[in-house]
């Protein structure tokens, strides 16, 4: 292993596992910090103020719309544990007052509704210029209302550290032209102690729970990253076929899938490695036949006076182009798998071209007593867009697979039928035919359905193969049917094109 693939490993996921869990526990517990110690004066004062804003809201709407305001009010009071008072007050101020260099209006108004749950609230001690002073800012402000903090230490205003009480003021203008006011108060209980206490609860919180995250993060790493180490532990033996996927431990859904698709892996390389020995062994017996039969013939020439005839000699042609077919067509199909031989699709009329190739292997295969019938009319005309060099070569192949295969009558059948703008060629035979579970496995090199295959002539046994490379390079469909006893039939389809 070089020094780059082990620099590309990097963290295991185990311990990154651990990190983002430990990670997502800071986190949590930063922000249980934020709201509960940083953020609770704020979260306490708005969680006041929003009680009090909907209790003056409730109030306004009653005193709107005429309703008495003391039922509503006690109800509000005893809700929300405030004291509230309602004031009706006229438009013009009862008298004025100086205030250093500044007058002020003074209005004393008439009480029509008051609720005081709590001792010594600030609206039952107070009737006079603070709850004045409050009327006054509600009016100047823009939306009728003012909230003042107040100490109840000497009703003086409190510094903002830790606030005692607040009053909540709204004006709320009547149709006569004066106002309804309502005063609202309750105390603000001072957070210090509370927040320290909280400081001390949160620290050992947090201890508590980082350890025990790192316990959880250590535990759940583990149960991930150990089924991964199985499976890569045993993906490393499939460079020797020893892969085991029973020894993977886990449950996890993706880590079983994962061990099934390299047990299925483990298997199909296993049938390679068996289709790789089959090949060779095939290759060399079709290779050593007519090299044996060569070097046999050209010794007798050589060593037998009077045998250099033309009967031998033409043996020896024959073999080597036996031997020169074997190799084109490995090379062929060699260069369909990988892809490095293309297609040149143009327009041609296959029903012709099935035509003149049944012609031309008729006369091929007729001194052997075949006889090879074209179910395809004279007139008949089917235009399609394909390589025609190359469909020609699976019709050669197709007729020269079901003459190696068919009956003792020696009878091909090749048939070009359309419908639905699509023309499907068949070729059969009369042979014994093939069994079911063979069906998917013919297309394979070398493949043997049984022990008295024979090879045609000048066949290599690659014809199958190079006929499902060619079609794959077609996107066209194609199979076989065929039935134990009765024969086989070979078929692949096209589109065919408009005549033009």
């Amino acid at each position: 292993m070089t020094t780059d693939s082990k620099t590309r490993r990097g963290v295991g996921i185990k311990w990154k596992i651990m990190a983002y869990l430990f990670a997502y526990g800071i986190v949590v517990m930063a922000v249980i910090w934020l709201f509960q110690i940083f953020l609770l004066d704020d979260l306490y004062r708005m969680i006041v103020l929003g009680r009090l804003e909907r209790a003056s809201d409730q109030i306004a709407e009653a005193v709107s719309d005429g309703d008495s305001a003391v039922g509503v009010t006690t109800e509000l009071a005893q809700k929300y544990a405030i004291c509230i008072s309602v004031y009706s007050i006229g438009a013009e101020p009862d008298y004025m007052i100086l205030d250093g260099d500044r007058q002020y209006a003074q209005y004393k108004g008439e009480i029509i509704a008051d609720a005081h749950i709590t001792y010594g609230c600030l609206l039952h001690s107070v009737r006079g210029d603070l709850l004045s002073k409050c009327y006054r800012r509600a009016l100047d402000a823009d939306d009728g209302v003012d909230i003042s903090v107040f100490s109840l230490s000497g009703f003086a205003q409190d510094d903002g550290e830790t606030p005692d009480a607040v009053i909540y003021t709204r004006a709320i203008m009547t149709d006569d032209g004066g106002y309804a006011v309502v005063f609202l108060n309750c105390e603000m209980s001072p957070m210090s102690s509370t927040t320290e206490a909280l400081s001390l609860e949160l620290f050992w919180i947090t201890m508590i729970a980082a350890f025990l995250a790192m316990l959880l993060a250590a535990f759940i790493a583990w149960r991930v990253s150990a089924p991964i180490a199985d499976v890569n532990r045993e993906a490393k033996a499939l460079a020797s076929n020893k892969y085991n996927g029973d020894a993977v431990r886990g449950g996890y859904r993706e880590i079983n899938e994962l061990s099934e698709t390299l047990t299925y892996a483990a298997h199909e390389l296993s049938k390679i490695e068996g289709l790789q020995k089959e090949l060779i062994a095939n290759i060399s017996h079709d290779l050593r036949t007519p090299l044996a039969l060569i070097e046999g013939y050209a010794e007798m020439m050589r060593d037998i006076p009077g045998e250099t005839t033309q009967e031998n000699l033409q043996v020896v042609i024959d073999e080597t182009r036996r031997l020169s077919t074997l190799v084109s067509d490995l090379l062929e199909l060699s260069r369909l798998e990988t892809g490095k031989q293309t297609i040149t699709p143009d327009k041609f009329d296959l029903a012709e071209a099935v035509r003149d190739t049944v012609k031309r292997v008729e006369k091929l295969y007729s001194p052997e007593g075949y006889v090879i019938n074209c179910r395809v009319g004279k007139d008949d005309k089917i235009i399609v867009n394909a390589d025609k060099t190359r469909i020609l070569q699976v019709l050669y192949n197709l007729i020269g697979n079901a003459a190696n295969y068919t009956g003792e009558d020696k009878t091909v059948t090749v048939t070009a039928d359309t419908a639905d703008g699509i023309v499907r060629v068949s070729v059969t035979d009369t042979g014994e035919g093939i069994a079911e579970e063979d069906l998917p496995l013919i297309w394979d090199r070398y493949y043997k359905v049984d022990k008295t295959h024979k090879r045609g002539i000048g066949g290599s046994g690659l014809g199958l193969s190079i006929v499902k490379e060619i079609l794959l390079l077609h996107n066209a469909r194609f199979g076989v049917s065929s039935v134990v006893g009765a024969g086989s039939t070979f078929w692949f389809e096209l589109p065919t094109l408009d005549e033009e």
